[in-house]
């Protein structure tokens, strides 16, 4: 985890720990299961975050989860989703999903198409009394389709059937975009940020990020001379384009 001194750090997608088994390949982002590392547990608000790959037939079983959101969104690939609420539906690429566990929910992933399905996974802490598990989702196919930032999940309330997905954290927001060759991002301002490229290429102030890698930035105290990413948050898509997604949260998770 990064501190609040002001901090880059650009992490690499062949970094991340790897979990492998019976078809199914999970990339950890910070501490997961059997890889622990007590200094990596957790960004901001953010206890975990996967890229995943599940070949044909292969997935996770019913299992639980409570107090976290399940932000879910689908890289290619079509994954079955089915939960204790009673849905049961495929996500696909241009839908984004939010699962509120809150006091507790049962849910199974699975490839659910004829190939492979890569999806990226964050785990989100709320800051707000556990409630009932509710699951939201939301087709941003259109938004991606235009080439320009968007928001698609906030911790602010919103209508229910347009805006942004709801979180149930205040402070924490994600956007995406899927960026044409040489499009630019100024990537919105926060305490914390993460950055995550799941396809393309992109140049950024710290460094050349390709698919899999990832920033953390930790802005600077107040009043103080700033850091080394200090008067740029530019990030520019590559040949290829970038389709990048960018939580920004207010706090992290360290007591007090």
């Amino acid at each position: 985890m990064t501190g609040g001194d002001g901090r880059v750090e650009l992490r690499r997608g062949a970094d991340r720990a790897r979990t492998v088994h019976a078809g199914c390949e999970a990339r950890h982002g910070f501490s997961f299961g059997a890889h622990y590392d007590p200094a990596n547990t957790f960004f901001g608000a953010l206890l975990a975050h996967n890229d995943e790959r599940l070949a044909p037939g292969a997935g996770y079983d019913t299992h639980t989860h409570d107090e976290v959101d399940l932000v879910t969104w689908v890289v290619s690939g079509e994954l079955a989703h089915a939960d204790s609420l009673g849905n049961a539906h495929l996500v696909r690429p241009g839908t984004v999903q939010v699962l509120s566990a809150g006091t507790g929910v049962e849910h199974a992933e699975r490839c659910g198409g004829p190939g492979p399905v890569r999806f990226v996974q964050a785990w989100l802490v709320p800051d707000r009394p556990l409630r009932e598990p509710a699951l939201a989702r939301r087709d941003v196919g259109e938004q991606l389709a235009a080439g320009r930032p968007f928001l698609v999940a906030s911790g602010h309330p919103a209508p229910r059937d347009r805006g942004p997905l709801p979180l149930r954290r205040a402070d924490a927001e994600l956007h995406a975009a899927r960026l044409p060759a040489g499009a630019g991002w100024s990537v919105p301002g926060a305490p914390y940020r993460h950055v995550f490229l799941t396809a393309g290429s992109a140049s950024t102030p710290a460094g050349e990020l390709g698919e899999g890698d990832e920033l953390r930035l930790t802005a600077p105290p107040v009043g103080s001379a700033g850091s080394v990413f200090a008067g740029s948050t530019e990030l520019t898509a590559g040949p290829a384009g970038a389709e990048v997604l960018v939580w920004s949260m207010g706090s992290d998770l360290r007591p007090g």
